[in-house]
């Protein structure tokens, strides 16, 4: 009996100091949130590739009204296909953040933030982009999370804008005969930007500066070996053989870049290199020698959007000696179609 007693004293200890911890231990008020990841398809380029809009991973975070990381969720191949997710989130006003197709540096590097400015300030390269892995974001902001179901919708856009060459006409006098248009590629690519997409260009990260790899005067692009930078996102072999007269069209030759707020006109290859607006570089054989026409694309381009070039060749562009030079007016009329990557107004200018 007095073993017995003992014994009922000891659970009755236990319960009371369960009890006397119970309070603390309580989880905060908890919601569903669903977040719908729709906004994949709606960032679709009505003229684009598939590989474009292609999501290979997508990485959600949530933070509280302070900026703070409340859930970080990888999602699965069933989440992505079905753009849905459904999280267990602690209540209250949420900012919701999505980032897809980050290598596994950036993932890792991304899962140990616990801010919302360290996410944004995440910093990746051009190279870390891929024809059909193009890093892309989305956030939605003062989302509201109760102990009822709530709901959001991320859309995601591309941190890349995208250049297009459209057309190439050429209007050349009738004495140089047919045209055999041999690449085109980006030159002066702002090489690095982070996910919020307010990063400063840094002059040591831009892409085949001045035409050349390395700003290396001897090394043009595609001369003899020498291959662009992130070659896979910035240079095409054309190939195309155009009569006087006539016009070559493309639907599929695209080049991509990071947004670049610079106007100014490519001037020339410089010792020092200094950033310009970025080039798209036509290179044409014509009677035997290759000429250069660079395409500065002196409106800006912007994140997520595409810029249409149409060329019209009146004349002889510059030579491999300095191909970077400016082609006088009247040597190269420029058609520049900006729109947002789906629908948009154009421009037009003249070189």
């Amino acid at each position: 009996m007095k073993n017995n007693f003992s014994l009922l004293l000891c659970v009755a200890a236990c319960l009371l100091a369960a009890c006397n911890k119970l309070p603390a231990d309580l989880p905060a008020a908890e919601g569903s949130l669903t977040v719908d990841l729709s906004g994949i398809s709606a960032t679709k380029a009505t003229t684009g590739t598939s590989a474009e809009n292609t999501v290979g991973n997508l990485s959600l975070f949530v933070f509280d009204e302070n900026g703070m990381l409340d859930l970080s969720h990888s999602c699965s191949a069933a989440e992505i296909q079905n753009k849905k997710a459904v999280l267990r989130i602690k209540t209250g006003t949420k900012t919701v953040y999505a980032a897809a197709n980050l290598n596994a540096s950036l993932q890792e590097q991304a899962f140990a933030v616990c801010r919302l400015s360290d996410l944004e300030a995440l910093a990746y390269a051009l190279s870390d982009n891929a024809p059909g892995g193009l890093v892309m974001r989305g956030s939605k902001n003062s989302v509201k999370v109760t102990t009822s179901s709530a709901s959001t919708t991320v859309p995601l856009t591309r941190g890349v804008a995208r250049v297009s060459l459209s057309s190439v006409k050429n209007s050349l006098p009738a004495s140089y005969g047919t045209v055999k248009l041999e690449r085109a590629f980006l030159c002066n690519v702002v090489g690095n930007q982070n996910l919020k997409g307010d990063a400063a260009p840094e002059l040591s990260l831009f892409v085949n500066q001045e035409a050349t790899r390395g700003h290396v005067r001897s090394q043009v692009i595609g001369t003899g070996s020498v291959e662009a930078e992130c070659q896979d996102l910035t240079f095409k072999t054309l190939g195309e053989s155009v009569a006087s007269g006539k016009s070559q069209s493309y639907t599929n030759k695209f080049f991509y870049g990071f947004p670049n707020a610079l106007k100014t006109p490519n001037n020339g290859f410089n010792a020092t290199f200094t950033p310009t607006a970025t080039v798209l570089m036509v290179v044409a054989t014509i009677k035997g020698i290759p000429y250069y026409y660079p395409v500065p694309l002196s409106g800006g381009l912007a994140a997520n959007t595409e810029y249409k070039v149409d060329l019209t060749l009146a004349g002889l562009g510059n030579t491999e000696d300095d191909p970077f030079a400016r082609i006088q007016k009247g040597d190269l009329t420029v058609s520049v179609s900006v729109s947002a990557w789906t629908t948009g107004t154009g421009i037009s200018e003249t070189i």
